[in-house]
């Protein structure tokens, strides 16, 4: 418990002290998603109480060394800001428990070098978001006004983003109705972020996270690239210069979502029963 604690101190001091990109703002309604101070995360359970506390170490120096965080503890997401990421804890948490000793005694040092490595290039769990994505306006929308329009889109009043760094996130509870309910005829997802799961998985030497396996009850958490979504408006924009722009994020951003990216990835891979929780309909795989 007390390794929990100071986890849950040093997710709030980074977020006070952290640099907050910019803008953000949120849909969501006052005290939608509390848990309780005493209920464990799933990322935190990857690690043993030793390494929870080296992990929480590890963020804390970099973050004091002039790497500015954000720890979404409870979204299961780090944001970093130079240069611009979201970062699925679960996998940072997974690489940290997989270094065993060596992390123990140089936490911040296995915690850049596992920044630097996994944040390199995107996968599920790594999404790039890009600096400057919306200088000035479109259709009359500043960032933040379409950061907004696309969080009403996918999910009304139940997302927040950071407009200036292009980042929107969708946390799906795990006791939501539908949200953990696996039918008989349920596959799980298979991309995500535009990389094939098992190809993945494959390739750092593992057998991959696979959604069906997680236990029932834990929030999962969708991050987009504003960047990506404005691109694809600008070009339907293009074909259909008299629609509605809610028309036109009505119909771009479910079939990014729907397609598993690019410029989409989850804190974990999703079940199909949390992409019709953001979709609201029944999702087409790739």
């Amino acid at each position: 418990m007390l390794a929990a604690a100071v986890v849950g101190a040093v997710a709030w001091w980074l977020r006070r002290n952290g640099a907050s990109g910019g803008d953000r703002i949120d849909g969501d309604e006052p005290g939608a998603f509390e848990p309780g101070p005493e209920r464990k995360r799933e990322w935190e359970l990857l690690l043993t109480s030793e390494a929870e506390a080296a992990f929480t170490e590890g963020l804390r120096a970099y973050h004091e060394a002039g790497g500015a965080l954000r720890v979404g503890a409870e979204q299961g997401v780090l944001t970093t800001y130079e240069p611009p990421r979201l970062i699925s804890l679960h996998l940072l948490a997974d690489a940290f428990a997989a270094r065993g000793d060596a992390a123990l005694h140089d936490p911040q040092g296995t915690v850049e070098r596992l920044l630097e490595r996994l944040a390199a290039t995107e996968r599920p769990g790594v999404l790039h978001l890009r600096p400057g994505w919306l200088d000035g306006e479109v259709d009359g929308m500043d960032a933040v006004r379409f950061a907004a329009a696309v969080g009403e889109v996918v999910r009304p009043g139940g997302w927040t983003a950071e407009a200036r760094l292009g980042a929107l996130q969708v946390t799906v509870r795990g006791d939501e109705p539908g949200a953990s309910a696996r039918g008989s005829g349920d596959r799980p997802l298979t991309h995500v972020n535009g990389t094939p799961i098992k190809s993945l998985a494959a390739k750092e030497g593992g057998d991959g996270d696979a959604p069906e396996e997680r236990a029932a009850g834990e929030a999962n958490t969708m991050m987009l690239d504003l960047a990506r979504v404005l691109d694809l408006y600008q070009e339907a924009r293009a074909g259909r210069p008299e629609a509605e722009p809610r028309t036109l994020l009505g119909e771009i951003v479910p079939r990014l979502i729907a397609a598993g990216g690019p410029g989409v990835t989850w804190a974990r891979p999703p079940r199909r029963a949390e992409l019709r929780t953001v979709l609201g309909s029944e999702p087409e795989l790739h």
